[in-house]
């Protein structure tokens, strides 16, 4: 090999591993899920105009560098320009140094450098570190695949930890799970019970196996009285294993909804997921209005012991009714109290009855020491711009059920001025999210008089369905400029709803 070649060896390397700072961000947003890297550059080279061209472009450089090695230096700085709008910068959270991406990126150097060495002990010159580097989000998904049972594995003594923790804990233990509202019904539950006991509960996200393992170690208290805990899964088994540690005295399935759709590809497999909740408890709370629930509760009953709640039907287990911030509640058809709280909250009050029926708690006592149910933030919080206007935020964890409900709360605001709407849309719903999308902006479009629709993921979808229906719209590349925009035209009497935000490793 001469100089040159030396020289477009050592270019291509580096440029292959300065891309880790962009793989790392996708790696740790994905929760370390192998292929997803891949799988989110190849988004951004289908959907953000001309990368498709630019990508096609590298393809044809790549193979013109097998001649010409002037031409792989050109490869080597285009891997670091594309694809267009994943940039090294940061707009949302930054990585976590934590030791995990640590050792995963010292693991993907290792790949890229023994590509590297390989190519010149093959005598192959710089060509395998050619195709390393314009595929170097391929070596880094490799990196995750080669790390994903030693970190399962090196994590294993925090959950034992936990677990032993946990075992000294005397107290009720609920677990709670769903499609929506998991959060939401949590912190429910957690202002009820905290009026008259000492609560444990896991922070919001602290959702999966290390979640809720770190909050243990770190929180749980002797002299905890009762522990609440929110699970989720983005695959089977996963709730399996953190309930055959955290066994659950109750546990409470929310409702089932198209939500991670794109990772369990049905809504049955969904279901399936979040039932193993139920696998070693002894009662379960479920949202009565969700058929899918109703149908599978049916194999539960002969067990264990099932309390259905609902917010439309009156001769469930427990029924909540709202009406003017206020919802009474009534078990087994008879009323009981009411409390106030706005709407959002009255699929969780009725669950949280549920949960308070399920420990043999006095419903009444609990209820009546409870002023007033607050929302959970980022969940139709309402606050007051800058410039005078109402904003509802609905940013967190959007889905077709919450925003149906923000759509419905939106409508509910008199007022003489516009109503906006800034969305990016809902993600993860497979091949289905083109339709939901649409619908959604369909069903938006009775209520607001313009949207700002964020982001290239469901460009195509919201801003047909608006244009369908005759609303005014216009696009943004991120929701800063959404914002921007908003600013420069928006006036005191104006509402705006902020529905979804998306990390912006999403196009």
């Amino acid at each position: 090999m001469n100089l040159i070649y030396f020289i477009v060896l050592f270019l291509l390397t580096s440029s292959s591993l300065i891309n880790a700072l962009r793989w790392s961000r996708v790696a740790q947003r994905e929760h370390y899920v192998p292929g997803y890297v891949s799988k989110f550059y190849f988004r951004w080279v289908k959907l953000v105009p001309f990368n498709n061209f630019y990508f096609l472009l590298t393809l044809i450089f790549m193979i013109l560098s097998l001649w010409n090695p002037y031409t792989a230096i050109l490869v080597a700085i285009l891997s670091l320009l594309l694809p267009r709008g994943l940039s090294f910068n940061y707009r949302t959270s930054k990585v976590e140094q934590t030791e995990r991406i640590k050792r995963l990126n010292i693991v993907y150097f290792i790949l890229i450098s023994l590509i590297s060495v390989a190519s010149v002990m093959l005598e192959y010159g710089y060509f395998l570190a050619l195709f390393a580097n314009v595929f170097s989000f391929f070596v880094y998904d490799q990196a995750l695949k080669l790390t994903k049972n030693f970190e399962k594995n090196q994590s294993q003594v925090f959950v034992d930890r936990a677990e032993d923790k946990l075992g000294t804990f005397t107290g009720p233990i609920v677990s709670i799970t769903g499609s929506y509202s998991k959060t939401t019904t949590k912190n429910t539950l957690y202002q009820i019970l905290s009026s008259t006991n000492d609560v444990f509960v896991t922070p919001e996200s602290y959702n999966n196996r290390l979640g809720i393992a770190k909050s243990i170690n770190e929180n749980l208290r002797e002299n905890n009285e009762i522990a609440i805990f929110e699970m989720g899964t983005y695959g089977f088994g996963e709730i399996r294993e953190m309930c055959s540690w955290v066994k659950p005295h109750v546990s409470v399935i929310t409702g089932i909804a198209p939500v991670h759709l794109e990772r369990m590809k049905t809504l049955e497999n969904i279901l399936d997921a979040k039932s193993e909740i139920v696998d070693l408890t002894g009662t379960v709370v479920i949202n009565g209005d969700d058929p899918l629930l109703l149908g599978q509760a049916r194999l539960w009953t002969a067990q264990k012991m099932v309390i259905d709640c609902s917010t439309t039907f009156s001769k469930a287990a427990v029924y909540v009714e709202y009406e003017n911030n206020e919802h009474s509640i009534y078990i087994s058809g008879k009323y009981i109290t009411s409390v106030k709280g706005p709407k959002i909250l009255q699929l969780s009050i009725s669950l949280s009855v549920g949960i308070m029926i399920a420990l043999e708690m006095d419903v009444l006592e609990y209820i009546n020491k409870v002023t007033e149910l607050e929302k959970t933030s980022h969940r139709q919080t309402v606050l007051k711009g800058n410039l005078g206007q109402t904003i509802i935020d609905n940013s967190f964890n959007s889905n077709p059920i919450s925003n149906k409900s923000s759509l419905d709360f939106l409508s509910s605001f008199q007022t003489e001025g516009k109503k906006y709407l800034i969305t990016p849309g809902m993600v993860e719903l497979g091949a289905d999210q083109f339709t939901y999308n649409y619908e959604f902006a369909h069903n938006a479009s009775s209520v607001i008089d313009e949207a700002l629709v964020v982001g290239y993921t469901n460009k195509v979808s919201l801003m047909l369905s608006f244009e369908d229906n005759n609303i005014p719209v216009k696009f943004f590349k991120n929701r800063d400029l959404a914002v921007s925009h908003l600013n420069s035209v928006v006036k005191d009497d104006d509402i705006v709803l902020f529905e979804n935000d998306l990390p912006d490793h999403h196009p």
